[in-house]
């Protein structure tokens, strides 16, 4: 797609999808990479990673905090992805955080809908989210769906979710009366989506009989700056969650 049809695709509906942006071989590397990355969380605080209920790794977060070298970091340093990280953002990309989002075959476990920036509070929402496809993905599987359009409605109020991973959701009362189209993107392995930090999303439970995994890229604009009060209000939530959670 040329970059003009997919700037305007973004901005249109929220997200894009670009079609085999890394090759299978690499993507194959970033899986033997997760094993290693898979023990290192292990030991750091629990913050940093969430499993499901029979101990399978959910969502790594962070990876950039502790991982300095490699494929992935690699990858988030890589032309491919800092030039159409720059074109969507119109500014110098800045590298906010990497994770892997993981969900286990015939698992139940559910991603509730939220926004990226009730999390990270940027203002004037420049900030991304790109999804690395490490395997296919599609709606059967648990892949990403949308709710397309939505980033037009900018942060709106979210709710504990008791979920691991994504402790605030948007209530099932406001989300049941928006009226945007669901879209469940279908993704190989290599090809990447890129979303708004606005737009609504989640996913639903992976009733396939291999795993979805998703290596994520956050990144924001370089002058783009953060809304530290409501970073510190979120942050008083999010403690007030966890504790709830895991107690």
């Amino acid at each position: 797609m040329k970059q003009n049809l997919l700037l305007e695709k973004y901005k249109k509906d929220g997200f894009v999808v670009v079609r085999k942006v890394f090759k299978k071989q690499l993507i194959l590397k970033v899986l033997s990479e997760l094993e290693t990355i898979k023990h290192k969380a292990s030991k750091l605080s629990r913050k940093n990673y969430h499993k499901t209920a029979n101990g399978k790794f959910n969502t790594i977060h962070n990876i950039n905090t502790f991982l300095n070298k490699g494929n992935i970091i690699e990858i988030s340093k890589s032309h491919k992805i800092t030039n159409l990280a720059k074109m969507i953002l119109n500014d110098k990309p800045q590298l906010r955080n990497i994770e892997f989002f993981l969900k286990p075959k015939k698992n139940k476990m559910k991603t509730p809908f939220h926004q990226d920036n009730y999390f990270w509070n940027i203002i004037g929402a420049q900030g991304i989210n790109i999804w690395i496809a490490c395997s296919n993905a599609s709606k059967l599987n648990g892949g990403i769906c949308y709710l397309k359009n939505s980033q037009n409605l900018g942060t709106i109020n979210h709710e504990l979710s008791y979920a691991k991973g994504t402790s605030q959701k948007i209530s099932d009362n406001v989300l049941n009366n928006l009226k945007y189209k669901k879209v469940y993107p279908n993704v190989n392995v290599g090809d990447i989506i890129i979303h708004n930090c606005e737009i609504i999303h989640g996913s639903y439970s992976n009733k396939s009989n291999k795993d979805r995994i998703g290596l994520v890229l956050s990144f924001k604009g370089a002058k783009s700056k953060y809304d530290n009060k409501k970073i510190s209000e979120y942050k008083r939530k999010l403690k007030k969650s966890l504790n709830k959670i895991y107690n």
